[in-house]
């Protein structure tokens, strides 16, 4: 008897300890969960790879250095006995996405030492170009030199609206557990109150047994009675504690300060929106829409390819020789070039099985974008006709409970004036507990189909 006068008297404790609300669950958990950190970090690293595709527009330096030698001792045609070159080379390249063009800067010095008849002699050279290119059909304005980019930044939005939804999802779901919880507390006081009106009843058997007024079989329903009774309130207990540790690890407070305040019978306004018109601006929808930009982006590339390859090259460039290098420098001859190439793929097998794949992939997409807005507006009008339908069930359970109350006041009368048995007023008592038992599970379907609604209609997370 008195562990469990102790424990109630700890559980009234715990009762009384700072609730914690809906909002005030949400805003902590979205706050200071890793999910919601992981979900940050991911949107970041987008970013990064979004830049990262970009940098292909930044100059290129390369640098080289090389000595040769040959030896004419021997041939009649070679007019010098040794000769030795040591050459440097440096350039510096760079992209131009808007135009698909490309721009290199040279630089080279060569340096050579003959040897002719036992006398040396060393010629500096010295070469400067600058070199363009630039496309005028396939990747015209850099169309193909940017779809890594085009593709990241596509990538960007759609991983945005992607853990926006993934987040949203996470949130229902420990909401409901929420509203799970909140019934779990108001079970628990139920099964507690209706142990103890067991427990009376009992007490009433064993006093009219005693006195011979029912048969053994009566007091041993009864006793069975207190058993499941007593059943019903531990697993409770257990069902209770289970999700507050549950909940109470999510936002970082102890189990026993995971005490909800949340009235599962208030009625919450929907927002009234036009299923149809909702869907094709909705999260799910704009995901294939970002799936489908980019399969469009590569079929550009993708046909360009099957172009001819016409570029335009210019050029101009400066030499000079000296055997003194600083002369070499300002001796200078100049010369420049335009030119045109062009190049034609025949038969390019890959690129039209790359354009293949990619139309039949964006009409496979047109297919899921039809098909999800079908099951979507289903999804949203179902969900509509469930929370009117609870809200009425609630009304008639309403009903119901104030209908068992008001039974309880009439044997409470009764009682009170002699015409009537306390095991009938008990009787009353419990019948009212199972109809509110029965209430708070319309009540916490109720509640739970709000945030799938609200879920659904992408706006869970505003």
């Amino acid at each position: 008897m008195w562990p469990r006068v102790l424990f109630l008297f700890c559980l009234s404790l715990s009762f009384k300890v700072s609730a914690v609300t809906i909002e005030e669950f949400s805003s902590e958990l979205m706050k200071s969960h890793p999910y919601f950190l992981q979900q940050s970090l991911s949107e970041k690293v987008s970013i990064i790879d979004q830049k990262d595709a970009l940098v292909y527009s930044d100059w290129t330096i390369q640098a080289g250095a090389s000595e040769s030698y040959a030896s004419g001792e021997d041939q009649s045609a070679k007019l010098y006995d040794d000769r030795y070159i040591t050459g440097y080379e440096v350039s510096a390249a760079k992209k131009f996405p808007d135009t698909g063009g490309s721009l290199t800067l040279g630089h080279s010095w060569n340096i050579t030492d003959t040897d002719v008849n036992s006398v040396n002699t060393n010629l500096n050279s010295n070469s400067f170009s600058l070199d363009y290119t630039r496309p005028l059909s396939q990747n015209k304005d850099g169309i193909n030199d940017r779809l890594a980019a085009d593709i990241a930044t596509i990538d960007t939005q759609s991983k945005q609206i992607s853990l926006q939804e993934q987040s949203e999802n996470y949130l229902a779901s420990k909401l409901k557990k929420f509203i799970d919880l909140a019934h779990a507390q108001e079970k628990e006081k139920l099964y507690r109150d209706q142990l103890e009106l067991t427990k009376d009843q009992l007490s009433l058997a064993e006093k009219k047994f005693n006195q011979s007024l029912i048969e053994k079989t009566t007091l041993l329903q009864e006793q069975d009675s207190y058993t499941r009774a007593d059943q019903q309130w531990l697993q409770s207990r257990l069902d209770l504690a289970n999700l507050q540790q549950e909940l109470s690890s999510l936002i970082g407070i102890s189990a026993n300060s995971m005490v909800v305040e949340l009235d599962l019978f208030e009625k919450r306004p929907i927002a009234q929106i036009d299923a149809a018109n909702f869907v094709i601006r909705s999260r799910s929808l704009q995901q294939l829409d970002f799936d489908k930009l980019k399969l469009k982006r590569q079929l550009v590339t993708y046909k360009d390819k099957n172009k001819a390859n016409i570029n335009l090259t210019m050029g101009i460039a400066t030499q000079g020789e000296h055997d003194k290098f600083f002369k070499s420098l300002s001796n200078r001859d100049y010369s420049w070039n335009v030119g045109v190439n062009v190049s034609y793929p025949i038969n390019p097998v890959k690129e039209s099985l790359d354009i293949q794949r990619a139309e039949i992939n964006i009409a496979q997409i047109d297919a899921q974008k039809s098909e999800k807005a079908i099951d979507t507006e289903q999804q949203i009008n179902f969900l509509v006709s469930q929370i009117n339908l609870l809200d009425e069930l609630m009304a008639i359970n309403a009903k119901q409970v104030h209908l068992a109350n008001q039974k309880i006041a009439e044997e409470a009368i009764k009682y009170k004036e002699a015409r009537g048995q306390k095991s009938l007023l008990i009787a009353a008592q419990k019948n009212a507990n199972q109809a509110i038992l029965s209430s708070l599970q319309t009540a916490t379907n109720y509640q739970k189909t709000i945030i799938d609604y609200r879920a659904t209609i992408d706006q869970l997370l505003d």
